[in-house]
C-alpha cells in the first residue's frame, strides 16, 4: 500500500507542477512586457484556459479515484505532444524539455496507480 500512496502522491505533484510550468511558459516569451495589470490579468485567463482540462479532472483526484487517475494519463499525453512540440520546436525551449519531462513521470506514475489500485480494492 506504500506504492500506492507514494504513485498517488508523485502524479499529483506532477500535476501541481504542471500548472506551474503552464504558467512560466506563458509569461516566459520575448515578446511579452509585464508593464501592466491587463496583460498580467489577460496572462492569467490564458493560463486558466489552458489548464481547463487539468482543472476538470482535480474533484475526482480529490476523491483518489481509479479512473479518473486513468483520465489524467490520457490528458497527459495531450500535454506531451505540445511540450515535445515547445523543446524541439523552432525556438527548441528547455521549458518544454522540462514538460516532457514531467509529463512522462506523471504518466507512469498515473497509470501505475491506475493498475495498483485496481488490484487492490
Amino acid at each position: 500500500m506504500n506504492i500506492l500512496k507514494t504513485s498517488y502522491t508523485l502524479a499529483l505533484i506532477c500535476f501541481a507542477l504542471q500548472f506551474v510550468l503552464l504558467f512560466v511558459g506563458t509569461f516566459d516569451r520575448p515578446d511579452i512586457e509585464l508593464n501592466s495589470f491587463s496583460v498580467i490579468l489577460s496572462g492569467l485567463v490564458i493560463v486558466l484556459i489552458k489548464a481547463v482540462p487539468w482543472l476538470v479532472l482535480l474533484p475526482g483526484l480529490i476523491m483518489k479515484s481509479a479512473k479518473i487517475m486513468a483520465w489524467m494519463s490520457y490528458v497527459c499525453l495531450v500535454y506531451f505532444i505540445i511540450w515535445i512540440l515547445a523543446a524541439f520546436g523552432e525556438n527548441q525551449s528547455t521549458l518544454g524539455s522540462l514538460g516532457v519531462v514531467l509529463t512522462l513521470i506523471q504518466f507512469s506514475a498515473a497509470a501505475f496507480y491506475t493498475r495498483l489500485k485496481k488490484n487492490n480494492p
